[in-house]
């Protein structure tokens, strides 16, 4: 196995599979050891900045199932994985309040604007393949295009509500619950001249009243999706959930709902986006609630 100056990975085709799999064991301890050591998780960290776009870059290549099961029944990954995504998830919360307080003083149209941004490429191909499996979706289920979505945790940068209002034709609520990515939200808004199109709630996605509502997409962050998912269940007549997950080896970045106990819970997969090489690391489940006699008891 060969290393780059930086200590990135090059997998070589004359790399054995124990060689891969030791060698990303080898480099999640050094990112979750250095995550967890710095005091400062922002993007003014080119050390935390640096280690993260390493991360990224291994998490978009390829991995065999074999490979993916050796990690992560790794010892050191089993317990550390929910500490890594943690910083995680504190690091991209920092790039996007960054993103969301810059942007907030550029001017144009809003799609200058956001077109402007880094992840605009990787938000644009995921919120795209996810418009299209919702709409054929709708067509199938005779349901209507133009009622309004809610977005639960759409965070201080709320891009991905912001791309579905543009090319869905959707009025978007966000649901945000942290008061700083609240208020970064309603200033970007505001800013971006989106009026009552795309706008936020302050507020727990576990405690919202869905009824109003059939169309709700659940951020990969959301850290208490069982709890949305059952509110959602109580609360909305007939929902239709578009839920952002993780599948092999992308389960070390994001937290992945298991589609085992979807069932026992009461839902049944109605439709699915896959993760695009190089590029998008998360994919999405659409979920509809099953009827009664389809539920797994536990």
């Amino acid at each position: 196995m060969n290393v780059q100056s930086n200590g990135s990975i090059i997998h070589t085709g004359n790399e054995t599979r124990m060689q891969r799999v030791d060698g990303f064991i080898a480099f999640f301890r050094e990112a979750n050891e250095l995550l967890q050591q710095e005091l400062d998780l922002s993007p003014a960290n080119q050390l935390v900045t640096n280690i993260i776009s390493r991360l990224s870059l291994q998490l978009r290549s390829p991995y065999l199932p074999e490979e993916v099961q050796a990690v992560l029944s790794n010892d050191y990954v089993r317990l550390n994985r929910r500490k890594l995504q943690d910083k995680l998830s504190e690091a991209e919360f920092l790039v996007e309040l960054s993103d969301s307080r810059d942007i907030s003083k550029w001017e144009g149209s809003v799609l200058d604007i956001v077109t402007r941004l880094p992840n605009w490429n990787v938000y644009m191909a995921l919120v795209s393949r996810e418009l299209s499996v919702l709409r054929e979706y709708m067509r199938q289920d005779h349901r209507s295009e133009k009622s309004p979505i809610v977005f639960v945790g759409s965070g201080p940068m709320p891009l991905s509500p912001i791309i579905l209002h543009l090319f869905g034709d959707a009025e978007v609520i966000c649901l945000e619950m942290d008061s700083v990515a609240y208020d970064a939200s309603c200033s970007l808004f505001e800013h971006l001249g989106l009026g009552k199109k795309v706008t936020v709630v302050m507020q727990n996605g576990s405690e919202f009243d869905y009824s109003s509502y059939s169309r709700i997409f659940v951020a990969s962050l959301v850290r208490n999706k069982r709890a949305v998912l059952e509110q959602i269940s109580r609360t909305s007549r007939d929902p239709l959930v578009a839920v952002r997950t993780a599948e092999g080896i992308r389960q070390i970045m994001y937290e992945a709902i298991d589609e085992s106990r979807l069932n026992k819970q009461g839902w049944r997969i109605v439709g699915r986006t896959y993760p695009v090489q190089n590029l998008v690391i998360n994919s999405t489940l659409f979920l509809e609630r099953a009827p009664r006699s389809d539920w797994d008891e536990d």
